[in-house]
């Protein structure tokens, strides 16, 4: 027969087992919400118990809400924010942002003090990668278009050595040509309705791309993709093919890298000084 420690064992996995299916089916039904600390100290607290996957299927009402405390003040004094998260714009840290999957596969190619241009970059989930890549003696420069992405962006990735800027690609004209040794752009042509616009989206960021530099186009699909990729490869400036990025597989994220013919020169060690907006 078993001793007394072992069925007080048996019974406290069978208990564990009980109470996580307990806990399963309140939070399907709503009545469960969980709190989310990360490693830095910053907390993610569910508005409703219902899962991302639900709230954003088909009969779900679309997002999800979290209230977000940071153990640091930001530069209005305030400690927390409300966050919804939608198909749209996605938080890296209580869910799944593509973006952190497919930065992983060219992050190696981005060195320390070089500059670099983030077109698209979302609540700032691949940022935190490019901002760790070019180091302190380097400049990330991101920008968006959507103003509670780049508001939450700016307090959970705060750096002195990077900006998030609430803008397009038209603040690209008064930039310097070959500002930037990197360029990432998310659906960089989306919202660009006729071809002459399409055209000049993709002229103005091959430009502002130093020759010899990097630039990475990512989309929602492979055909989203292409008809990016012949924008860029017809702009009129030299650029070309160099590799293609494996999909995200839950999501169906892809992208390519592309190079701008030419050297790319050394980047310049600024020692740690904010790269500021746009201009150098």
């Amino acid at each position: 027969m078993p001793d007394e420690r072992t069925r007080t064992s048996k019974e406290r996995g069978i208990g564990s087992r009980v109470i996580y299916k307990l806990k399963r089916f309140a939070r399907y039904i709503g009545l469960y919400r969980r709190t989310i600390t990360m490693p830095d100290g910053v907390r993610y607290r569910e508005r409703s118990g219902i899962s991302i996957r639900r709230a954003l299927s088909e009969h779900g009402p679309g997002l999800k809400k979290y209230d977000v405390r940071f153990p640091w003040i930001d530069s209005e004094g305030r400690r927390s924010m409300r966050i919804r998260y939608t198909a749209s714009r996605l938080y890296g840290d209580v869910g799944n942002d593509p973006r952190t999957v497919l930065y992983g596969q060219f992050i190696e190619d981005i060195t320390p003090g070089q500059r670099v241009l983030e077109i698209g970059c979302g609540t700032g989930s691949g940022s935190a990668r490019l901002i760790e890549a070019v180091g302190p003696s380097g400049g990330v420069v991101a920008i968006d278009r959507d103003g509670q992405s780049i508001r939450f962006a700016r307090q959970r990735h705060r750096s002195d050595h990077a900006s998030f800027e609430l803008d397009w690609i038209q603040s690209l004209i008064g930039e310097t040509d070959g500002a930037f040794h990197a360029i990432i752009a998310v659906d960089p042509i989306e919202g660009a309705q006729t071809p002459p616009d399409r055209s000049k989206a993709a002229s103005d960021i091959a430009r502002v791309l130093h020759p010899g530099g990097m630039l990475v186009l990512v989309a929602h699909s492979l055909e989203q993709l292409a008809p990016i990729l012949e924008e860029f490869l017809t702009c009129g400036i030299s650029i070309e093919t160099a590799k293609t990025l494996q999909p995200c597989q839950r999501s169906g994220w892809c992208g390519a890298v592309l190079k701008r013919a030419g050297e790319l020169n050394p980047p310049k060690i600024n020692d740690g000084v904010s790269p500021g907006s746009f201009q150098s």
